[in-house]
């Protein structure tokens, strides 16, 4: 579980903690995507292919933006395009100097990736709307006549024919919440990892899964974080307040079943609760973001799991902003909590 950078000193320590007695196990290729990521087994994917890379150390920033130019990367080496001998497509802020200029003749050769009044854009974030063109353009998507009323797409968009290709390949079902595409949002490393490994593969598409409403898991989260905090600070208190150790974990750990799989309630509540509690009970509210986080969407869904994402704003508590995901899996009609992880932004 990677937790935010604390501005203050005693919280930087319950950070350092939960760290070092996470659940999730660095993937072989990055150190920032674990094994239980949503997207883990897309990014892997497209690390074996030669699709992705990295990061000089090691990491993968899956929150981060996709750039025009990496995009263009990506897209040139999933379909193996050519990318000698191309002719240059005169971009005025693309020289040949670029680390990605091959790339970007390559994919303007293919008509995949466009510029804009003689301008490549380089740097600039690819929106959910561009993605869906790029993607329909690389792999010749189309909607096999089947049409996805999304709230925020008017059939006479630019990319109007293009975002219902993603969605009538099962290659995305838009956000949940609001039944939105929201095209002009920028697209993160991660979902196009995601989108390009259905492009590319099928096995990887999913059907739009039959779960319960976004604002039900918003509400489970919540009322988890609530009641394990609630039991652990108690036994904070109590300790804290005479000369006699707190109880035993097992006396407050049936709360904890509710809520979380047996893997993270054993591998990181139970460690945290007899190793570091007593020291850190202060500052126990700051492990539970979920209450702050803005534009908590789906980021991911089937019928057995989901993974709910969103952002903690930077704040007087935290140096930078963080993008947190809950994975919740479907055990015996009941929704758990079976991993939580962070990435700085």
């Amino acid at each position: 579980m990677m937790m935010k950078l604390w501005k203050k000193a005693g919280l930087s320590c319950i950070t350092a903690f939960f760290m070092t007695t996470g659940t999730v196990s660095a993937s072989e290729n990055f150190s920032d995507v674990g094994s239980d990521f949503w997207a883990e087994n897309e990014i892997t994917y497209l690390a074996g292919e030669g699709v992705i890379s990295g990061y000089p150390n090691g990491e993968f920033r899956p929150g981060n933006e996709v750039t025009r130019s990496q995009a263009a990367l990506m897209i040139a080496a999933s379909l193996n395009l050519e990318t000698g001998d191309r002719p240059n497509p005169g971009f005025e802020d693309v020289d040949e100097s670029s680390h990605a200029y091959e790339a970007i003749a390559a994919v303007a050769d293919e008509g995949i990736i466009n510029g804009d009044d003689g301008a490549f854009m380089p740097n600039e974030p690819l929106t959910r709307g561009q993605m869906a063109a790029v993607l329909t353009r690389a792999y010749s998507l189309n909607a096999d006549g089947s049409a996805r009323d999304f709230a925020d797409i008017e059939k006479d968009y630019i990319f109007y024919q293009d975002i219902q290709a993603l969605a009538g390949s099962n290659i995305t079902t838009g956000y949940a919440k609001d039944n939105t595409f929201r095209p002009g949002e920028s697209t993160t490393r991660a979902q196009f990892s995601v989108f390009t490994a259905r492009a590319m593969n099928e096995e990887y598409r999913q059907e739009p899964a039959d779960t319960p409403s976004l604002s039900y898991f918003e509400e489970r989260i919540t009322e988890a974080e609530e009641a394990i905090e609630q039991a652990m600070y108690q036994q904070y208190e109590e300790a804290s307040g005479s000369d006699q150790a707190k109880d035993p974990f097992t006396e407050i750990e049936d709360t904890f079943h509710t809520y979380y799989t047996e893997s993270i309630t054993t591998n990181m509540w139970e460690p945290f609760y007899q190793e570091g509690l007593d020291e850190y009970g202060p500052a126990l509210a700051q492990a539970f973001p979920f209450r702050v986080m803005e534009n908590v969407t789906f980021e991911s869904r089937s019928s057995n799991e989901v993974v709910v994402g969103g952002l903690e704003p930077e704040s007087q508590l935290n140096n930078q902003a963080t993008y947190y995901e809950y994975t919740l899996v479907k055990k015996n009609s009941t929704w758990l909590i079976s991993n939580m992880e962070g990435t700085p932004q």
